[in-house]
């Protein structure tokens, strides 16, 4: 509703979003024990909604590609949740919510096209809005998925070893507490316990696991952190790293301990590699995070579904993390890449296609009839 009457006219509206448009047979979708009930943001009345995967929430956009369960009734379940506010459609957080799938409803037509009768029914990703003919125009992006690096693991330098002390110098690369350490003069499975002098990673004074007699001998080390030193994408907490001979299979990003968020800089795998690696590049990372760089057209949503070159199939946009909202920015998706993905063009969709089917002639903006019985 639009607040309180402050007009007469001659001919009364002849509906509100949500009310029945007849006295037909309808239907709702079946809920399990304690749904469905609104998530988050609420649930707005008069449009279309989704279950999410756990069968008992609602959600006012889309969850997957797919299209949406059934159509929100107005039964006074909304509540005026704004102060001062004369009127309110969405049904909060936590609250009992119907979803109708069959029957004769109003609906209030968005997008671009007018509708007649007969016309296709579409529902919009980000709000559950009821369109004609044909879904609302997706955006057009540029993005990258993952990221490719140059990188090294652990380092190369001159040791001299005093029992467990070991002086470190002319080091290259990134000495770490737990890496392995190989040389002359340094017993098998010997690792770093604790830095004791020096810049964080560097030359210094460390501590060793075991006694080491080397005497300015070169060791080297290799362990779980890995130095990009230079980087085209985002690297983002939880993605996969792939590099080749030395570096751990499988294993992802847990932290990063210095440098540019998500650039060059050092940073924690979750397994430890087999060997020092001095640079390579082609260090990739991949995991569920889009980086959009440029937006050729329209705007990003939370529920779109995305495609492009190395985008996982099927997937959805599931959150904004940073940037511009819709726009230039970092998104996760529902699904991980297999692969690094770089700069392509990725598009959305922002509507589906539902059985449902426009009862009746409206404008853009105008109350329409939509049914699952035409």
């Amino acid at each position: 509703m639009s607040g309180f009457q402050k007009t007469v006219n001659l001919t009364p509206a002849p509906a509100v979003a949500g009310d029945f448009a007849s006295s037909n047979p309808r239907a709702t979708v079946l809920a399990g024990p304690g749904g469905l009930v609104a998530g988050l943001g609420g649930v707005t009345v008069g449009k279309f909604a989704w279950v999410d995967d756990d069968g008992l929430t609602v959600l006012s956009h889309g969850t997957a590609t797919r299209a949406p369960n059934g159509f929100v009734h107005r039964e006074q379940q909304a509540l005026i949740q704004t102060y001062l506010a004369e009127s309110g459609m969405n049904i909060p957080v936590g609250f009992p919510v119907t979803l109708h799938n069959e029957g004769d409803f109003w609906a209030t037509l968005t997008g671009a096209n007018a509708a007649a009768i007969g016309s296709a029914i579409y529902a919009d990703y980000d709000t559950g809005d009821v369109t004609a003919v044909a879904a609302s125009t997706g955006a057009s992006v540029t993005a990258v998925m993952g990221s490719t690096n140059t990188g090294s693991l652990g380092a190369t330098f001159t040791a001299t070893g005093t029992g467990t002390s070991l002086a470190v110098t002319a080091l290259t690369g990134y000495l770490a507490v737990g890496d392995k350490i190989l040389g002359t003069g340094v017993p098998a499975g010997t690792t770093i316990v604790a830095q004791v002098s020096g810049t964080t990673g560097a030359a210094g004074t460390y501590t060793t696991s075991a006694a080491t007699t080397s005497a300015g001998n070169t060791v080297t080390s290799f362990g779980s952190t890995i130095k990009t030193t230079s980087t085209t994408g985002l690297i983002s907490i939880g993605e996969t790293v792939s590099g080749g001979a030395g570096f751990p299979v499988g294993a992802t990003v847990v932290a990063q301990v210095s440098g540019t968020t998500g650039g060059a800089g050092v940073y924690t795998l979750s397994d430890a590699g087999s060997a020092y690696v001095a640079s390579a590049t082609g260090v990739t990372t991949f995991g569920n995070v889009l980086n959009v760089t440029a937006i050729g057209s329209g705007v990003l949503h939370v529920g779109d579904p995305v495609s492009g070159s190395g985008i996982p199939s099927g997937a959805v946009i599931a959150s904004q993390v940073s940037g511009t909202t819709g726009g230039v920015g970092v998104y996760t998706l529902d699904q991980s890449a297999t692969a690094y993905a770089a700069s392509t063009t990725v598009t959305a969709v922002a509507g589906v296609l539902t059985s449902w089917k426009a009862q009746s002639v409206a404008a853009v903006g105008e109350l329409v009839k939509i049914s699952t019985w035409g």
